[in-house]
């Protein structure tokens, strides 16, 4: 009986200790805390460039002022990361992750190793909208969008899940450029040294972004020819570069690339495993936004020319991917074979 009693007890003791971390307040549970920041590409290119500011300022304004680690975790486009956030991470609020919008549809579309379901994951927010373009290098000979239909263009990609390499996967499928991938490049940085170098003649798909933030004497000095937006509305910047959907040439088609390219919406997506407490989702959907006006954050993003453009919400990157969810089953396989190598 004694022993029943004192097993009873201990029992009784691990729920209250588990109830009272449960009932932790946000700011509680963040005081002294150490916040991994998980970041789904290889040091170097513009998602290392976006994890490591948002790192750096979310002390700043999170409640308890917490001290954070930035992580690279690189792998088929964020994939290997998602995984990880759905099946190994700590869900208390301690580890967050920043990856591309590619993980939001690579589990829909069926991706090889996309063992997640994005509407699982809590969604904090999105720095920015991206507009992935198609670059050739200066001296490739396509110079222009309508070359893009005459002259092969070779360009470097990532992973098999990559948006640098099905964007342009899905552009020459459905609209019939002349585009060819070599894939299995280590991030942005070592694709555009690749082409740099002769290489490769250009990117098939590249976000805009980067390119003004790591390559901007490349605009200025023309040594990039901007082909394409893979987006579905341009850049402020680029108003006479046509995107995918004018490129379009019946509404089938333009149906299937506003799938496959409303990922871009989503952007440097931010996002929590599954499971985390509802409170500190809170909070850290309300450090996001209150990041973004933050005057020595902006000042940092100006200094560094760090583009936020059109950042998103918590639940406005939740309402998104719940949409894509719910379209026809026949649009979402179509999309699918599109970006299929």
């Amino acid at each position: 009986m004694k022993l029943v009693s004192i097993a009873t007890a201990l029992i009784a003791l691990s729920s209250v200790s588990v109830n009272a971390t449960d009932a932790q307040t946000p700011e509680a549970f963040y005081k002294g805390k150490n916040v991994t920041v998980l970041i789904s590409h290889a040091p170097g290119g513009g998602f290392d460039l976006y994890g490591r500011l948002f790192a750096k300022h979310l002390s700043k304004v999170l409640s308890g002022a917490p001290s954070t680690v930035s992580q690279n975790m690189p792998g088929a486009a964020g994939v290997v990361m998602a995984n990880y956030m759905a099946t190994q991470a700590a869900n208390d609020g301690s580890v967050i992750g920043l990856g591309p919008g590619a993980l939001v549809t690579a589990a829909l579309f069926g991706m090889t190793g996309a063992r997640y379901d994005a509407r699982k994951f809590n969604w904090i927010g999105s720095l920015n909208t991206e507009v992935a373009v198609t670059v050739s290098w200066h001296t490739s000979g396509v110079n222009t969008t309508q070359d893009l239909f005459t002259k092969e263009l070779i360009v470097g990609g990532g992973g098999a899940t990559d948006g640098s390499t099905i964007f342009p996967i899905a552009v020459s499928k459905l609209l019939g450029a002349k585009i060819k991938v070599i894939a299995g490049y280590n991030g942005t940085a070592e694709i555009a040294l690749a082409m740099e170098r002769g290489e490769t003649m250009g990117i098939g798909a590249w976000n805009y972004s980067s390119i003004v933030a790591g390559k901007p004497t490349w605009l200025s000095e023309k040594k990039i020819n901007i082909l394409a937006q893979l987006s579905l509305e341009p850049h402020p910047d680029l108003p006479n570069v046509p995107t995918v959907l004018d490129l379009g040439r019946d509404d089938a088609e333009r149906n299937i690339l506003k799938l496959i390219f409303a990922q871009s919406a989503v952007g440097r997506a931010i996002y929590a495993p599954p499971g985390v407490p509802a409170d500190r989702i809170a909070a850290l959907r309300s450090a996001f936004d209150k990041m973004l006006l933050d005057p020595s954050f902006i000042a940092e993003t100006e200094k560094a020319n760090i583009e936020i453009n059109q950042p998103r919400s918590g639940a406005d990157v939740t309402n998104l991917i719940e949409d894509l969810h719910r379209l026809p089953p026949d649009l979402i396989k179509k999309a699918s074979t599109a970006i299929s190598p």
